[in-house]
């Protein structure tokens, strides 16, 4: 008898991506089941138009967190009788929703205190942190489904249409088919993962005339102040700011057109990499090894040699000259260097296939 299997995801978009190879490689697991992801309804565009799932399931903003999450859960959930449930997020509240919710079988990590909740409670990998976070959620499929699957890299399907619809935003601003642009996210969410306005301006003003690049600028509604500014500074039309005037979908298929991406290791990065764009990652508070997005398409700038790198704070805790060294540390000539870098390559890898 087909099963139905739900998978919660996580609440953040780099790791929604990250979730990419468990979610896409669940129908393998599981021959002939139904594959329903439950995610926050910001997120839900990344699910759509995804062969590997059946059905998505939206949480309503503001329902994501805390006792009313778990009641929401339950109640999305409930008429549908799921006979398997992963839950991703370590939270408590998302293992209790599935519980409620009666999920038959529910398989989760074990973490904040939800192990009597689980009917498969796994242990994380120890040490803790110790591979890639895309392969630690891989590896809840591999261990609750008991099939030694391949891990494949973060894949996001981006269609036609939405292809179509990414020219028609794109011509508004006067960038048309043949335009060659790179695409840049100039802020991350994370104070300590910021590499500036000032230093994005700089380096976006270059792009533009030692590629002969149009850059078009990535963000959120809260980042679209920052993204004019950042256009005006430029002086020039070259520079088109689309921070809060796209989707998802549009921003994925916006990206899987540009020549490069760059940005600092955040969702749009792992966006970047999961529709194949080459991109130039700037990395300082976060732990690439766990975090960075998956490709081999991709230009580190990281300041290993720092004895606080990696320290995975959303805030800097040094003071005076000594805080933000791990961005302060990376020029806008080293960006330049890394993207010709990233170019060269690709130049070479077209030639070779």
């Amino acid at each position: 008898m087909p099963r139905s299997i739900l998978i919660r995801t996580p609440n953040h978009l780099g790791d929604c991506v990250m979730a990419l190879p468990m979610i896409n490689e669940t129908h393998e697991a599981y021959p002939g089941a139904t594959v329903t992801v439950l995610v926050p309804e910001h997120l839900a565009d990344l699910f759509e138009a995804n062969p590997a799932v059946d059905q998505v399931l939206r949480i309503p903003t503001g329902h994501v967190h805390g006792l009313i999450a778990v009641m929401k859960t339950k109640d999305i959930i409930a008429r549908h009788g799921f006979d398997i449930g992963y839950i991703m997020p370590p939270s408590f509240g998302s293992a209790a929703g599935f519980k409620l919710g009666g999920v038959k079988e529910r398989i989760g990590y074990i973490a904040d205190g939800r192990r009597l909740l689980l009917s498969r409670p796994l242990p994380l990998p120890t040490p803790l942190n110790s591979c890639h976070r895309s392969e630690t959620y891989f590896n809840l499929l591999r261990r609750g489904a008991g099939v030694d699957l391949e891990f494949v890299q973060p894949k996001l399907f981006v269609n036609e249409r939405d292809l179509e619809v990414a020219s028609a935003i794109l011509g508004r601003f006067d960038v048309a088919e043949r335009d060659a642009y790179a695409v840049a996210a100039f802020q991350a969410v994370a104070p300590s993962r910021r590499w500036g306005q000032q230093n994005y301006t700089k380096a976006i003003k270059r792009i533009v005339v030692r590629f002969n690049l149009k850059v078009v600028l990535t963000g959120s509604k809260d980042e679209a102040t920052v993204g004019d500014e950042i256009a005006a500074a430029a002086g020039t039309t070259e520079v088109i700011n689309l921070a809060g005037k796209t989707n998802l979908r549009e921003t994925a298929a916006l990206v899987s057109r540009a020549r490069f991406f760059l940005g600092n290791d955040s969702g749009p990065a792992h966006l970047a990499a999961a529709v194949g764009t080459p991109l130039v990652v700037l990395s300082g508070a976060d732990d690439p090894s766990e975090t960075s997005p998956i490709t081999p398409r991709k230009r580190l700038l990281y300041r290993e040699q720092l004895d606080c790198i990696s320290c995975v704070k959303n805030t800097c805790r040094l003071k005076a000259e000594e805080q933000m060294q791990c961005m302060k540390q990376i020029s806008v000539d080293d960006v330049l260097e890394a993207i010709s870098g990233l170019l060269e390559d690709n130049n070479q890898r077209g030639h070779s296939n």
